[in-house]
Order: structure tokens, then sequence, then C-alpha cells
């Protein structure tokens, strides 16, 4: 049976871990991890052709910091946000609906370009917390409307 006083150590764990998320700050994110974490995002691979599968402490900070590589100063999107909507605590589990908001390069879509398009979309992160570490961190976004929205501002829309 988990105790209330788990719970709360969870909620408090993944609240200070979507915070460095949202700040984009991988080395503290890591903190949070355990060694063998696993990271998934099942709907990331629709959108970018590729899957989101990475497990093991180095190989998902690795995934993190190599996301924005070379495509911003100290490879950092100048604005990257979680707004936490709604989140719980169930056993082991914290489930957070947000939104997370974020400049992207145009550069992914049209070569050598240096604007930026602007992103918000519906996300629901669910961790697993064992021992005060995070032992499964898993996304799901709303990409349709990362699609929408990159070609609205691409002028595609």
């Amino acid at each position: 049976m988990v105790s209330q006083n788990n719970m709360n150590s969870n909620d408090s764990i993944a609240t200070a871990y979507m915070k460095a998320y949202g700040d984009w700050n991988f080395d503290t994110m890591k903190t949070f991890y355990s060694e063998d974490i696993h990271f998934e995002d099942p709907t990331a691979e629709k959108a970018f052709g590729q899957p989101f599968l990475f497990k093991g402490k180095e190989n998902v900070y690795a995934f993190f910091k190599g996301v924005f590589k070379d495509r911003f100063k100290n490879n950092k999107p100048p604005y990257v946000n979680f707004i936490i909507e709604k989140k719980f605590c169930a056993n082991s589990f914290v489930i957070i609906n947000s939104t997370f908001e974020c400049v992207i390069p145009t550069s992914w879509f049209k070569k050598e370009s240096k604007e930026t398009i602007l992103i918000a979309i519906p996300f629901v992160t669910i961790l697993e917390i064992k021992n005060g570490k995070i032992k499964k961190h898993t996304d799901y976004g709303d990409y349709s409307k990362y699609n929408a929205q990159i070609k609205a501002q691409l002028g595609n829309g």
C-alpha cells in the first residue's frame, strides 16, 4: 500500500521535474532519473518519422540534450514552457495534463531559415516513480495541433 507521505513525495518530485523540463534543464532532469529509466512518446513517431523510445539514464539524457542541438544558442529554445493544468497521483504514478509551449526552428521545415515557429500543444505526461526516482516517463502529445500550427505559420494552412 502506498502511503500519503509517499504520494506527497511523488507529487513534489513530479512538480520539480516538470519545472526542470519546462526550463529545458536536462542536467537537473537527469538527477531525477533511475539508472534504468524508460522514456517514450508513442505519439511522436508519426510526427517525426522515428520512434521516441530511450532506455537508461545516459540515453534519455542524451536524447533530450540533442533535441535542439546546434539550432539555438546553448541548444535551448528562446522560449519553452509546460503549463500544468491538472495533476494527480495514483500510487506510484503521477499523471500530468499540460500545454507544452515552445519556439522551434523553422529550419526543421525550410532549409536556411533563421525564423522560428511558436507551438502550443496539449500534452499528457505519465511519470512512474519508485524509491524517489523516475523509473518511467511517457509523453503523449497532440501532434495534429503541432502540424496545424506549423502549417499555419509557414503559410501552408
